[in-house]
């Protein structure tokens, strides 16, 4: 069992621990830290003119398959990676200032979160190398049955093309990630057992806006970050 304080400490609303106390009393400097981070990513796209739509289409697209892009829908893409980059940089703020709130364990914790931003990248690469193909493969073949076709739709096919790979990273790097926030007291192991209806929004959130309309792919992506947050539970159980 990993070691945690004894300190109480909710994730709900009106929860008084040091996670949500903070994203109380940080509230406006988040959310200014998103919008900067939105920005400048939109800003990054505009200026190095990178069409990040048709870079997966070309990476994915069925061989002889000349799939059309949309300048829109190119937009489309960027605004959601944008609001990526901002939940994710919002995120690692919130989390610093928790830590900094209690008695983090020094190098031993930052060697945690260390290890989870590498798992991550480990993470994202695999799933651009091994999953979302063979996620295709399966498509196209019919083991998946789904209204995503991949050669008719483009769009459809940038999605799972960029964030499922984010989703397997997301979800290697959750043990590590869990071990380190409870050893520093930031969430408590109990607490992440019992409000298990936090992570499952969590999850249905990324899917729902970050995977194609369809149900398989919703399952995959679901699946993947339910069972990184497992793997996580299993670990402060029984690691």
């Amino acid at each position: 069992m990993v070691l945690e304080t004894d300190s109480v400490r909710e994730l709900g609303p009106r929860g008084s621990g040091v996670l949500l106390r903070t994203a109380r009393t940080r509230a406006r400097e988040l959310a200014l830290l998103f919008s900067a981070a939105v920005t400048l990513t939109l800003f990054a796209f505009r200026a190095t003119g990178i069409d990040l739509q048709r870079a997966a289409l070309s990476a994915y697209a069925p061989a002889g398959t000349a799939l059309p892009t949309d300048p829109l829908v190119s937009l489309g893409v960027e605004l959601q990676v944008a609001a990526l980059v901002g939940v994710c940089v919002a995120g690692a703020a919130l989390l610093w200032d928790a830590r900094s709130e209690t008695s983090p364990h020094g190098a031993r914790t930052g060697r945690l979160y260390l290890l989870s931003a590498v798992l991550c990248s480990v993470g994202i690469a695999l799933g651009a190398t091994l999953v979302v193909p063979a996620l295709l493969e399966l498509l196209k073949f019919g083991v998946l049955r789904s209204g995503f076709v991949p050669a008719y739709r483009p769009y459809w096919l940038a999605e799972v093309a960029l964030f499922l790979p984010v989703a397997v990273g997301i979800a290697v790097s959750l043990p590590a990630l869990m071990v380190a926030l409870v050893s520093d007291g930031v969430v408590s192991s109990t607490v992440l057992h019992r409000d298990w209806g936090f992570a499952l929004l969590g999850v249905l959130t990324y899917a729902s806006l970050y995977s194609p309309p369809d149900s398989a792919t919703f399952v995959v992506y679901g699946g993947v970050l339910i069972g990184g947050h497992v793997a996580g539970l299993a670990v402060l159980t029984f690691g």
